[in-house]
């Protein structure tokens, strides 16, 4: 007897296209916006925590040890900012392209930050209790020397493996291990009152960097990295594009961060302590609103290094989702600046209401900037970035020093919004050529490959569904 060998149809696959990342393609599209939603519940996570940290820190030391500790911990968020030598931006922008070399990218970045954390630190200690006597205090204590240059060496590490997880698309682990961090810093604060009755403040702020550090380290080595799926095995970036990135990305923030600590030395230096009290307040609650639309900024310049073909597409959702919240935020602002500010005192509602006003609406265009910039280093051309930067530094210091003179404080906020206004306007057609960028051929064969599989999926279970209606097994259908 001859054996009847049928033919097999091929099993139909039921796995889901797949995007740049591996992940499925409608899970992608789903999940474009994560690095922003994670970046903006982590500051809102790290505001809610700072502000109950500080709070306790009133309630257990002297309003002396609190003041000293405050500016011992802007000292160092201010000396590891330059230590990092913005590769917070590095990171994010070249990691879903880096290939095998993520991790050795990761690892040069720390070192980097790291060395120079460690010999700003040591400078700082070392000059600073010789060149004021309010820093006498630390002077006097060895253990705080010793914390404050471990912590500006470690500082950069932990603020560098947010810029990690965000490149290597794991954008939840940033709230938190930033609340894990806070929660543990509030508690080592409390523990420590009794015992470190002058020191206990900043100990409680580096100590627990012994415990988020390593944790999230060996997430992003020994986890994230060795799950990577093997589409982004393969380096598409070279090293001498990395280095002119970050080299003249660098100019840029340092632009950004002088202007920024700039502008109270001109205010406390023309109008006097009590006029930049005010405008202090005020800087510094509208520049939580930009943080937030920096966050998305990042979010845009993560996923279009992901998936470049869908930059039109990531930079409309983008922009919808930043504007939502920033107006939102500067409604929210302008109208309750009043009570806003009486939480601080009388004075400070009188003083700083209208800049605030000023600022919060500045802050709006500001967010389109902060798009325009990301558009810039996902196209190659930081340079420009680093232009405009400039260029609002220069505006910003110049216009503010004409106007503080006839305006006060205010006059602050109205050269914020001439300078940011000019600028969007000169750098719209970035943001519109962006806009109105379609669908590249890559994604529109990729979602014709999609309906495709549909298509043939469907017409396939209708064809087995019909063999099973008819009651033919297949014994009966070989032997026909």
């Amino acid at each position: 007897m001859t054996a009847v060998r049928t033919a097999r149809t091929p099993p139909v696959s039921h796995r889901r296209p797949r995007s740049a990342r591996g992940l499925p393609t409608s899970l992608a599209r789903r999940s474009s916006y994560r690095s922003g939603y994670a970046l903006v519940a982590s500051t809102a996570a790290s505001t809610g925590i700072g502000v109950l940290y500080w709070a306790v820190a009133a309630h257990l030391y002297s309003r002396q040890l609190v003041g000293q500790a405050s500016a011992l911990v802007s000292a160092l968020v201010l000396l590891s900012s330059f230590a990092q030598l913005n590769l917070s931006n590095t990171l994010p922008r070249f990691l879903p392209s880096a290939g095998r070399r993520s991790g050795r990218l990761i690892g040069l970045g720390y070192a980097l930050s790291a060395g120079c954390g460690l010999l700003a630190g040591l400078a700082f200690v070392l000059v600073m209790p010789q060149l004021n006597p309010q820093w006498q205090f630390l002077g006097n204590s060895g253990l705080l020397r010793i914390l404050f240059v471990a912590a500006a060496a470690v500082w950069g590490i932990f603020a560098l493996q947010d810029a990690a997880l965000l490149g290597l698309n794991h954008p939840i682990m940033v709230p938190v291990e930033n609340a894990i961090y806070g929660a543990a810093k509030v508690a080592v604060l409390i523990g420590v009152a009794a015992t470190l009755p002058v020191t206990g403040v900043f100990v409680s702020w580096t100590v627990p960097l012994a415990l988020t550090v390593p944790g999230v380290n060996w997430l992003i080595f020994r986890r994230y990295l060795a799950d990577r799926p093997s589409s982004t095995a393969v380096a598409t970036v070279s090293p001498r594009s990395i280095v002119r990135f970050t080299a003249v990305d660098y100019i840029g923030a340092v632009a950004s961060q002088g202007y920024g600590n700039l502008l109270p030395l001109i205010v406390l230096s023309t109008l006097g302590a009590a006029a930049n009290g005010s405008f202090y307040i005020a800087w510094t609650i509208a520049t939580g609103l930009e943080l937030v639309a920096t966050n998305f900024a990042t979010s845009l310049l993560v996923e279009g290094s992901a998936t470049p073909e869908r930059l039109g597409e990531l930079t409309r959702g983008i922009v919808a989702r930043s504007l939502l919240v920033t107006v939102s935020g500067a409604a929210v602002l302008t109208l309750g600046a009043h009570l806003i500010l009486t939480i601080y005192g009388h004075g400070y509602a009188a003083g700083a209401e209208h800049v605030l006003a000023l600022l919060v609406a500045g802050a709006i265009l500001y967010d389109l900037l902060l798009i325009v910039f990301s558009l810039d280093r996902l196209a190659g051309r930081v340079g420009r970035a680093t232009a405009t930067r400039m260029i609002l530094a220069a505006l910003m210091l110049g216009g503010s020093w004409l106007l503080i003179r006839r305006m006060g404080v205010d006059g602050v906020g109205v050269a914020w919004i001439g300078s940011t206004l000019l600028l969007v306007l000169a750098r719209l057609p970035t943001l519109v050529r962006a806009l109105r960028q379609p669908a590249s051929a890559t994604a529109r064969r990729a979602r014709h490959r999609v309906d495709g599989n549909a298509n043939d999926t469907a017409t396939r279970s209708a064809g087995s569904g019909a063999v099973r209606d008819s009651g033919h097994t297949p014994r009966h259908r070989a032997a026909a």
